[in-house]
């Protein structure tokens, strides 16, 4: 009776026999929320015939804003999203050529309709379109020379898949995906998200598209930064064969080359900080590592591109406040 008096007290002071939290955004019309997203990846590179791993670094940055202009029925909120630009900081790689920064403008503008388990139901695209495509400087990765560099844009884009930086739906602004019922911590759920990297367009002007499986587990109430928070955490174990992928991605260029197959790996665990009342997400601080090679048809298991890397990426809330409607 003594041990069973003492597994239930410490139940209770673990918070294992609470009742279940709902962790549904609490959205207000007009509040204003400013985010930044910090990336960063390592990435060791070779190609063929080499031995040594040719060392270089990446960061991805942006800001980007979302304010509620309309409150709908069951807690749905319409968002005015604005992400103007982002830039690219390429480190001092193998070649000496010095840290190297650019901006894109992106110039991501819209109206969406989110739900309070923050999915998008719709997306309307308000950015005014230049009439031809700017040149994709982020699509550049210095790691690369010669043969190497036809794959260039690809290695860009995976990168870009494993820091999560794509477009609104599919990076972490909107993160984590929340769970349709109240849960008890320990707690898992799972979704499963389509990602498209930036700049990923083929001949017929779609996009490619990786679906990414998510296990969210709920980790319940504590202190992070000196604040109360609720813990998300998040785990993504991806391994697959991209070679699908690269061909819709380079569309015609890819038929300049026999590519056998390109295995990617990588395994990311997210923590999300979220705030106890209104379930906005504080913060959000990611892991990934991983590797990839390809492979061709004429070289065999003798991989042309291969490379391993470790990548974070930080999702962090800035600043919010109430905004007046505009007249």
């Amino acid at each position: 009776m003594a041990l069973l008096s003492a597994l239930i007290l410490s139940s209770v002071c673990t918070g294992q026999t609470s009742t279940p939290t709902n962790l549904n955004r609490v959205f207000s019309k007009g509040e204003k929320l400013a985010y930044q997203i910090r990336s960063h990846i390592t990435a060791e590179n070779r190609g063929r015939g080499l031995s040594t791993w040719l060392p270089t670094d990446l960061d991805i940055n942006y800001n980007f804003t979302a304010r509620v202009t309309e409150m709908r029925a069951d807690g749905i909120a319409v968002m005015h999203y604005e992400r103007p630009t982002m830039t690219q900081i390429n480190g001092e790689g193998f070649d000496d050529s010095g840290i190297k920064t650019s901006v894109e403008k992106v110039n991501l503008d819209a109206l969406l309709t989110l739900s309070p388990v923050n999915e998008i139901l719709e997306q309307k695209d308000l950015s005014k379109k230049p009439s031809k495509p700017e040149d994709d400087e982020l699509s550049v990765h210095p790691a690369t020379q010669g043969a190497q560099a036809f794959f260039q844009p690809f290695i860009s884009d995976i990168h870009r898949l494993s820091l999560f930086i794509g477009g609104v739906e599919d990076s972490l602004d909107f993160a984590p995906k929340l769970p349709l019922a109240p849960v008890k911590i320990g707690d898992t759920w799972k979704r499963t998200v389509g990602f498209q990297p930036q700049k990923l367009k083929g001949k017929d002007g779609k996009s490619a598209v990786q679906r990414l499986d998510y296990t969210y587990t709920y980790l319940g109430p504590m202190t992070s930064n000196g604040k109360k928070v609720l813990r998300v955490e998040a785990k993504l174990n991806f391994s697959t064969d991209l070679s699908e992928y690269f061909k819709q991605v380079l569309a015609e260029q890819a038929s300049e080359t026999n590519v056998k197959k390109i295995p990617l790996h990588f395994d990311s665990v997210i923590d999300f900080d979220l705030d106890p009342v209104t379930h906005d997400t504080l913060l959000g601080v990611g892991q990934t590592e991983g590797g990839y090679q390809v492979f061709l048809e004429e070289t065999g298991d003798d991989p042309i591109v291969e490379e391993r890397f470790k990548g974070n990426t930080t999702l962090e809330l800035k600043g919010k406040r109430i905004v007046a409607a505009s007249k």
